[in-house]
């Protein structure tokens, strides 16, 4: 079985898994609506990546916007 981690990451406080999915798409989904209305402002992230159960980067979304791997 997959699995999808996101994980929020910032140089002042280094990275957090902010959630985790069995399905790559349901986890760019929930970072497309996360950042929908003010990228990433509000959140306090730098870059909010996905990586997968290997712990390899599939994607991110950063202040340039997405990323893929």
């Amino acid at each position: 079985m997959q699995k999808y981690d996101v994980l929020g990451y910032a140089d002042s406080c280094g990275a957090e898994v902010l959630a985790e999915f069995k399905d790559y798409n349901e986890a760019k989904g929930w970072v497309a609506g996360y950042v929908r209305f003010d990228g990433l402002r509000q959140s306090g992230w730098e870059e909010i990546l996905i990586r997968d159960k290997d712990g390899e980067p599939q994607s991110a979304f950063d202040a340039y916007g997405w990323t893929h791997y």
